[in-house]
């Protein structure tokens, strides 16, 4: 009884200390309504929804038709593109940003090529949202597949039998049916749409996150960055809450259809040209160009690039990742092993609380470790606000939702006799969960402790807010780099990043594909 009492206190102390930023800016922007002065909050609000607006027009227009092509017809390279068509995830969109920009404005690298070429300036929302969009659309497409093959699939087949053309499948019975993927998939890219700095702050755009950065380190209004946090947290909750209901309400899988297969539909000659230049627009503009460009940058100027600086970036980008996402997957195995064993129903309402984290945008969670960390520093004779701690605690109530689902989709299939027969023989839940169950999911430990890592080694709001003095990771070092116009010297560290992230959704999709190959033994 005392052991239980025990766990549920550690239980209560973690989510407390996770959930404390929402918590401290909840009410704070309650206690700052008096003080408010309204400056600039109308412009910081017009500024997101224009490019929640855009970005959620450009994600639909490019992703929906690229997951029909993909499943639903043949042509020429289509598994090669099926791959490709993920990898933008691979490439931040703060480095997207820079590399057009050195490539396409006045004064690029192509209106010293071109002769008649003077660029254009991308500083707007249109080409932040493009940009944006670019490299957001695989939550989309990923989630709109997975709901064609589930669930439109079948119906297109007895479609196909009365006669319909595919423009007709896929107006009638693939959109209608594949709408839940396409909500919770938009849900997420239009999370992170709110969450970005690098594009906004770089292109000159006036967003809610760029708003509550600009109170805390150039206006110094902290109630009015309280109040714009509570705007971002607001739309972020209707957001989160919006993506769980469509992700919830249907579950993704059709046991009764999985091995069924069906025809895809033939291309002819124009057909297939056309096709392909349409998938082929955005792995190239999302992907290749951003990827080859960097490179090009980095062996021009490899003689300039500070190495020094380089290698202590990485280096503290490595170090900070490594203790996040061992924090991380520490703090998931607890969490979930209480869920586990717990019958209680508020312990998976506590988890969801915390898995919330990843909707949160950087600079509302580091405002909120920031006045955590004050107030820690008035009671305490230790003193945190000159150490990493408080950037630590923030990637991990940013990222602790990554190793949540990460260790929580391992033990989903272990199945519950497990636990019973350990029970019968009189094994305590504790040794069950440590001795058996643990050692059976280390693939996805590991699986979850690396991509931890690696958004720990993107991150830029967090880190830029956080750090402690004189602390650069490969991000930060990227943005001081391109903010002074020096990109070139930075582009070592953007194809670093690059690389990471690559290497993650290789990782990501190998996994995947080994869960499949699993099931399908079954």
């Amino acid at each position: 009884m005392n052991s239980s009492y025990f766990k549920l206190t550690i239980f209560f102390f973690i989510s407390l200390l996770l959930l404390s930023p929402i918590i401290i800016i909840i009410l704070n922007a309650i206690s700052s309504f008096g003080s408010f002065q309204n400056l600039y909050s109308t412009r910081y609000i017009w500024g997101s929804t224009k490019i929640i607006l855009l970005v959620s027009f450009f994600i639909i227009i490019i992703s929906v038709p690229l997951a029909w092509i993909n499943t639903m017809t043949d042509y020429p390279g289509r598994k090669v593109i099926q791959i490709l068509s993920i990898l933008p995830l691979g490439v931040p969109a703060y480095i997207a940003a820079y590399t057009y920009a050195e490539l396409l404005e006045p004064g690029g690298y192509l209106s010293s090529i071109l002769i008649d070429y003077n660029g254009f300036s991308l500083r707007n929302s249109f080409f932040g949202a493009l940009i944006l969009s670019f490299a957001l659309f695989p939550y989309v497409y990923l989630l709109t597949r997975i709901a064609i093959i589930n669930f439109s699939a079948r119906y297109i087949e007895a479609a196909k039998t009365m006669g319909k053309n595919s423009y007709e499948c896929f107006f009638r019975i693939c959109i209608p049916m594949a709408l839940p993927g396409i909500a919770a998939g938009l849900a997420l890219a239009l999370m992170e749409t709110l969450n970005d700095y690098g594009v906004a702050d770089f292109f000159g755009l006036q967003t809610l996150t760029v708003g509550v950065f600009q109170y805390i380190s150039v206006i110094n209004d902290i109630p009015s960055a309280y109040l714009l946090s509570l705007v971002v947290l607001l739309l972020m909750l209707v957001l989160y809450a919006f993506e769980i209901k469509m992700r919830g309400k249907k579950s993704f899988h059709n046991s009764s259809y999985e091995h069924i297969q069906w025809s895809r539909y033939q291309l002819g000659y124009i057909k297939t040209i056309l096709v392909l230049c349409f998938v082929s627009v955005p792995i190239i503009f999302g992907y290749f160009i951003p990827v080859v460009f960097t490179l090009f940058l980095m062996i021009k100027n490899f003689v300039l690039i500070d190495f020094r600086n380089y290698f202590s970036s990485l280096s503290n980008s490595i170090i900070l990742g490594i203790f996040v996402a061992m924090g991380c997957i520490c703090l998931s195995i607890f969490i979930n092993y209480i869920s586990r064993f717990s019958k209680s129903t508020w312990f998976n309402f506590y988890k969801k609380l915390i898995n919330m984290g990843y909707a949160l945008p950087g600079v509302v969670i580091a405002l909120g470790v920031l006045v955590f960390i004050n107030l820690f520093d008035l009671y305490s004779p230790i003193l945190l606000s000159t150490s990493i701690f408080g950037l630590i605690l923030a990637l991990i109530i940013r990222l602790i939702s990554i190793s949540n689902n990460s260790i929580q989709s391992g033990l989903d299939k272990i199945g519950k006799s497990i636990d019973d027969a350990s029970r019968l023989i009189g094994r305590r839940p504790s040794t069950t969960y440590f001795r058996i169950i643990i050692p059976q999911i280390k693939l996805s430990i590991l699986a979850g402790f690396f991509l931890v890592l690696v958004d720990t080694i993107k991150e830029l709001p967090i880190t830029l807010l956080l750090r402690p003095f004189n602390f650069n990771t490969l991000a930060t070092s990227l943005y001081e780099y391109s903010s002074n116009e020096m990109f070139e010297l930075g582009s070592l560290h953007a194809l670093t990043i690059i690389l990471f992230l690559s290497a993650a959704i290789y990782v990501f999709d190998s996994f995947l594909e080994k869960r499949i190959i699993l099931k399908d033994k079954k």
